[in-house]
């Protein structure tokens, strides 16, 4: 979202601190107050401070950004099980391992069987274990080329 897909402010005021708006119209008022300069093709940033109202900051953010963008879903992000928190930790070492040159083998006998690495070639071509590590390798790969983001989603 960039500051030139924002509404008209129905009240704007300019102040040595910032911009201070008020948007109405998406069915409540919102106050927003921009800091520094805002050209339509800037990106738009959220700014909230850690205190102890956060959570209800949090709430009013996601408030705006439903408005915004005219979502109307409250589903909120379910967290991961149990399951997917050992595959993200198994992909996440499986591309640390590639990343510096190890043969899927040696992943595969590092990550998910000792064994792996006494195979004959044979063996290890047709091994479901084979498989696996290059599947983990290659999702390992998708998420950090931006797929990590589906993690905020839920997906």
């Amino acid at each position: 979202m960039r500051f030139g897909d924002f509404p008209t402010a129905a009240f704007a005021r300019d102040l040595p601190d910032g911009r201070h708006e008020l948007w109405s119209g998406t069915g409540d008022v919102q106050q927003v107050f921009i800091r520094g300069p805002a050209e339509p093709c800037t990106p738009a940033a959220v700014l909230l401070p850690l205190d102890e109202h956060i959570l209800v900051r949090l709430a009013a953010v996601r408030r705006l950004w439903r408005s915004l963008t005219g979502r109307t879903d409250t589903t909120p992000v379910l967290p991961i099980t149990a399951q997917q928190r050992r595959r993200l930790i198994l992909m996440l070492r499986a591309i640390d391992g590639w990343r510096e040159h190890a043969t899927y083998r040696e992943l595969a006998a590092a990550l998910l069987d000792r064994n792996a690495q006494h195979q004959s070639r044979r063996d290890w071509l047709t091994s479901p274990i084979r498989a696996q590590i290059i599947r983990i390798v290659q999702d390992a790969m998708r998420r950090v080329e931006g797929g990590y983001r589906d993690l905020l989603l839920g997906h």
